[in-house]
């Protein structure tokens, strides 16, 4: 698709790049709605989430940024959606709005989240669409589920207040076989049919995963920018074996925020080269097992936003401290969002 087109006639405006600064580094975090004690949290497992309590809890911790949700990892959104699922039960009808706005009264910042990669509801609802065996990431970028993607973030900018959000998991499907769907889409981003081998040449795959990634990437930045100003953070996350897929990455060129999920910091200086001049990195420091939150230290925090993120306890909806790792690196990030 040609710069200037697309299925709606959206036209690519100016980055809000320069709106995504903030004083002072970005200090984030995402008290994590998308994870139960047993995998992927079923919906309304924290419905009874209080906006209140939890910007209280931001607060005092010391953010300037509260990563929030749009949507969850199951699909489920936390405001009155009339294109996703609304998490059952909800205590706060208006979750996000309530967030943001409880949160502009202490001065932070709030974004929302949604994840492209996989998406439970989604993909009951399209089988064929979705590689049910893969690990992680399960969906691939069809003209499908773009639309429907899409759509919600479309409506989630109407429908909320965010100043921004962030999306997860914008890398290619590790697949064992080839969708049907995904080899009408290699014809449309290749301009030739599959091949009848079955599996394209290393070279051909490589420019495949390429300009799927990119299409998605324009066809979500014409919808927001389109719909109004919001500051699009990406997460991928960034693997060292997967390098060769964001060479010369218009989505990195582009993007108001990308994040480096992954503990290792010299992804940091990798994404300095390949970022535009207005994209600003963030680090994450808490969530995996291997994250060390003493790495802020190392970073310079006048190019770099620092972020955690760490699963919900069921019973109180906070951060779940029975997480050894979360639990060292919360307290670290703690002392040091309120150093900073």
């Amino acid at each position: 698709m040609p710069d200037g087109d697309s299925r709606h006639g959206l036209r690519p405006v100016e980055s809000v790049a320069r709106a995504a600064r903030t004083d002072g580094p970005v200090k984030a975090f995402c008290i994590d709605f998308n994870w139960g004690p047993s995998g992927v949290a079923p919906p309304g497992m924290y419905a009874h989430a209080d906006p209140a309590e939890h910007v209280r809890w931001y607060h005092e911790f010391g953010v300037n940024v509260i990563q929030t949700f749009c949507v969850t990892y199951n699909g489920y959104a936390w405001y009155p959606s009339r294109v996703a699922p609304i998490t059952p039960g909800l205590r706060a009808p208006e979750f996000v709005n309530d967030v943001v706005r409880l949160g502009r009264r202490v001065g932070l910042r709030v974004f929302g989240y949604f994840c492209l990669g996989s998406n439970p509801w989604w993909e009951q609802r399209n089988p064929d669409l979705v590689h049910s065996d893969a690990h992680g990431i399960r969906i691939p970028f069809t003209l499908e589920y773009l639309d429907y993607f899409c759509r919600v973030v479309e409506d989630a900018l109407l429908r909320t207040d965010v100043e921004g959000f962030m999306i997860d998991w914008i890398r290619p499907v590790r697949r064992k076989r080839w969708l049907e769907a995904e080899k009408r889409m290699y014809a449309q981003l290749m301009g030739e049919a599959f091949p009848t081998a079955g599996e394209p040449p290393a070279p051909a795959l490589l420019e495949f995963e390429r300009r799927a990634i990119d299409r998605a990437w324009r066809y979500i930045r014409w919808t927001v920018r389109a719909t109004r100003p919001a500051i699009i953070w990406t997460n991928h996350p960034i693997l060292r074996e997967e390098y060769p897929i964001w060479e010369d990455s218009r989505l990195l060129r582009e993007v108001d925020w990308v994040l480096n999920e992954a503990p290792e910091l010299e992804h940091v200086a990798w994404l300095r080269q390949r970022v535009g001049p207005q994209t600003l990195i963030v680090q994450n420091l808490c969530g995996w097992q291997g994250h060390d939150a003493e790495a802020w230290r190392k970073l310079d925090l006048t190019a770099v936003g620092l972020y955690g993120f760490a699963k919900a306890d069921e019973k109180t909806t906070l951060v779940d401290l029975s997480v050894p790792h979360n639990a060292r690196n919360v307290e670290i990030l703690r002392a040091a969002y309120r150093a900073i």
